[in-house]
């Protein structure tokens, strides 16, 4: 058995199924992400993105998963997660398959917008060509067993006024994965062995 349906069957049983969150503009603004996994050559990958740097965006340059906000026209937070991957990167989750959700996240920075985010997982379709829009400067695949081995092996600093503050980080090969796309991943790797 393949190191990929080996993860597939650890999250059949711990995953939470996916549920059709509805969009709540009033209650708080919401987006929604896909941590899409895909076999190669018998082991789990997992998609990163590379934003692009774009002025009065929070998260200029930063490692993610593809997604993002949600629109008032988006039947739930599913759709909103299918419809910013496919804008993002190409990839069309309707003709994949949504597996699971991880729980809900709110940043925790106060420079931050408020924001509650829906983490779901999917499995790439079997076919699809990357095709990626203005507002990613990258996409590469991460060996889920390399994250799993490695851990947060390293970190991410950055200067906020006289303070430098530190961030723990995956290391990848597109640079430090941290913040809010690193909570996302230690709970998903929290749930396989």
């Amino acid at each position: 058995m393949s190191d990929f349906e080996i993860i597939r069957r650890e999250l059949a049983l711990r995953l939470a199924p996916p549920r059709r969150l509805p969009v709540e503009p009033e209650r708080i603004p919401q987006a929604a992400v896909a941590l899409i996994l895909r076999e190669a050559q018998g082991l789990a990958e997992a998609l990163i993105i590379k934003r692009a740097e774009r002025p009065g965006d929070h998260w200029s340059g930063h490692l993610a998963l593809p997604g993002g906000r949600a629109q008032i026209e988006d039947a739930d937070l599913i759709a909103t997660a299918t419809r910013e991957t496919y804008e993002e990167v190409g990839i069309d989750l309707s003709d994949g398959e949504f597996i699971g959700q991880l729980d809900l996240l709110i940043p925790n920075n106060p420079r931050l917008p408020r924001l509650e985010i829906a983490p779901f997982v999917a499995i790439a379709p079997t076919e699809f060509t990357l095709n990626l829009n203005s507002e990613v400067a990258r996409a590469f695949w991460v060996s889920i067993a390399d994250l799993k081995r490695e851990g947060r092996s390293t970190h991410f600093s950055m200067r906020l006024g006289d303070v430098i503050n530190k961030w723990p980080a995956y290391h990848s090969e597109g640079g430090p994965i941290w913040g809010i796309t690193e909570r996302i991943l230690t709970n998903f790797l929290s749930l396989l062995d």
